[in-house]
């Protein structure tokens, strides 16, 4: 018969041997959909009923949710509420969703008009990359497709520079630190360089390129921004060199701070270039 300690270590054995399996994902997404508006708060004890878990399962899986700030204990009730951690990102996610429903017609309409792709991207959460969140097409034959979810570094593109010029100096800093892959042929790789266009980018208040990320294509861009200054979204246009007329870029851009302008008022946003009626290119 095994003794006390025998059992104890093989439980624990059970127990690490679960911890460590293909479950504990479900396990942990399960647990966390139990923290709901009708009941925020929860005991160890009750989530193991709940999810069917030993306690000694739950507690590890809670103290590892509570360490990175996706769940807070009470110290007098020693109930589990969410975190800050999981509330930012419930609201990140709402405001994506909310930016790309919202700016769906102004794609449209940009596409339309200029008769090329219209874009909206993202910086990735690392502030290394772009993501394309969501774009409409050119309905020429020759167009830029863009894949959305695609991560593009920041340092090459009008969507990407867009971002990357207003994001805090910390992250210019590190883009700028390295290495600055060459996607293309004028794609910028020298750091002091790269630091002038950013700064031109905050003086106009939007970024331009040519054949930085694919040969033979065009991109101009604007930036989103929330209350606090901090970056949302760049909103852009990109196509095929060989239908580009520069005489329409000047066009192009006053058409893509006007939309800007109004999706950021629906939003509650704001653009670098809000205060400015005309949109000059340089």
């Amino acid at each position: 018969m095994a003794t006390q300690v025998e059992r104890a270590h093989r439980r624990e054995l059970r127990e690490t041997v679960e911890s460590k399996s293909p479950q504990l994902l479900e396990r942990t997404f399960a647990l966390l959909a139990l923290f709901t508006t009708e009941r925020p708060e929860w005991t160890t004890t009750e989530i193991s009923r709940a999810c069917e878990l030993p306690v000694p399962t739950s507690h590890r899986i809670l103290v590892a949710l509570q360490r990175h700030g996706y769940l807070v204990r009470d110290g007098l009730t020693k109930r589990f509420r969410l975190g800050p951690a999981a509330l930012a990102l419930g609201r990140s996610s709402q405001t994506a969703m909310d930016l790309r429903t919202a700016s769906i017609p102004f794609l449209q309409s940009i596409s339309v008009q200029t008769g090329e792709t219209a874009l909206l991207t993202v910086p990735s959460e690392d502030r290394q990359y772009s993501t394309c969140i969501e774009r409409v097409e050119s309905a020429h034959p020759l167009r830029l497709s863009v894949t959305p979810g695609r991560g593009v570094p920041l340092h090459a593109g009008a969507q990407q520079k867009a971002l990357l010029a207003f994001l805090p100096q910390q992250d210019v800093e590190r883009v700028l630190a390295g290495p600055l892959e060459k996607l293309c042929k004028a794609t910028i790789t020298e750091p002091q360089r790269l630091r002038e266009e950013l700064k031109s980018i905050r003086e106009k208040g939007w970024a331009k390129s040519f054949e930085e990320t694919n040969l033979g294509v065009w991109g101009l861009a604007m930036t989103l921004l929330d209350r606090q200054h901090q970056v949302v979204a760049s909103l852009g246009i990109a196509g095929p060199q060989v239908r580009l007329q520069r005489g329409l870029l000047t066009k192009w851009l006053e058409l893509l701070s006007t939309d800007l302008r109004e999706l950021a008022e629906k939003l509650e946003l704001q653009s670098p270039n809000s205060g400015s009626d005309t949109v000059r290119l340089a």
